[in-house]
């Protein structure tokens, strides 16, 4: 009788341990999967209501470039460089080397790929946002300058203040963010100073 009743104890545990291991995950795979749904829906929707730019550049020259080009110590566009190809609708984007430039038209923004100074493509920005006052500070490391940029940069603030109208000022600081969203597109975020500018394309 002792044995017997060790035996349905026993039994009654391996089916427990049993039960938990096989049907508890099934059950948070089933909860995972209308969750995994439910953002590529969300995603699906943002793409689908982002319309394609409208506009052009003359001579695909950005009228703001030279301004910034005088207006900074160095060039203020952030170097991207990808190995993969980004599609936006009509628009893809090859693999390469691009200067990526935030720029507002009629109360909404975009990004400017640009190569050789002359904009190659225009993204829409789905999302600015303000960037947290310690993100540079914690994820990019001060630019350490070389001797002549150091003397040039000592020099260029002695003159600013004798003639301050003359003194350039440090390009904003500036990051680039890509990763997946849902299992369909990704997420190119601009980093650039003060604001963030997301940008959305299928995979």
């Amino acid at each position: 009788m002792a044995n017997s009743a060790v035996f349905k104890k026993l039994f009654f545990i391996l089916t427990l341990v049993f039960t938990v291991f096989v049907f508890v995950p099934v059950s948070f795979a089933e909860d995972e999967i209308p969750k995994a749904q439910s953002e590529n829906q969300k995603y699906a929707q943002i793409y689908d209501n982002l319309p394609e730019p409208d506009f052009s550049y003359i001579f695909n020259l950005d009228p703001y470039q030279t301004q910034d080009y005088t207006t900074y110590m160095y060039a203020p566009y952030p170097l991207f460089r990808t190995g993969i190809r980004f599609v936006f609708k009509n628009t893809v984007i090859q693999p390469g080397y691009y200067l990526l430039t935030p720029r507002e038209r009629d109360g909404k923004w975009y990004v400017l790929f640009k190569t050789n100074g002359k904009v190659q493509h225009i993204i829409p920005v789905y999302k600015k946002e303000l960037v947290d006052p310690m993100f540079y500070k914690m994820y990019v490391p001060e630019r350490k300058l070389t001797l002549w940029q150091s003397i040039c940069k000592k020099s260029s603030d002695t003159v600013g203040k004798i003639f301050k109208k003359t003194q350039r000022m440090p390009a904003p600081k500036s990051y680039i963010d890509v990763n997946e969203l849902g299992s369909d597109y990704w997420q190119i975020v601009l980093y650039y100073g003060e604001s963030k500018y997301c940008m959305i394309f299928m995979r």
